[in-house]
């Protein structure tokens, strides 16, 4: 059984689950928030994470809405003055 199989299968079971049992709800989810929560001291992103994280970082504000009042002016004075009227 794959990883992927047993993962649809807990989904499948949880979903069985009467709603109406509040208590059972709330120990599975007890339960599974316990599991897949990683430890505090433990590393959770991957290298390529990383390197986006520290891309986005280098990056912020790049794009910021401060940068310009208003983008449409800048673009047609832009376009104007390199393709004219």
């Amino acid at each position: 059984m794959t990883v992927r199989e047993m993962k649809n299968d807990m989904v499948h079971m949880i979903n069985q689950m009467d709603d109406s049992s509040e208590e059972k709800v709330k120990d599975m989810w007890l339960y599974v928030r316990q599991i897949v929560k990683p430890a505090e001291n433990e590393e959770v992103l991957t290298p390529d994470q990383k390197r986006r994280l520290e891309l986005v970082d280098k990056l912020c504000g790049a794009f910021s809405a401060c940068q310009t009042v208003d983008f449409k002016k800048d673009k047609e004075e832009y376009l104007l003055g390199k393709y004219g009227q």
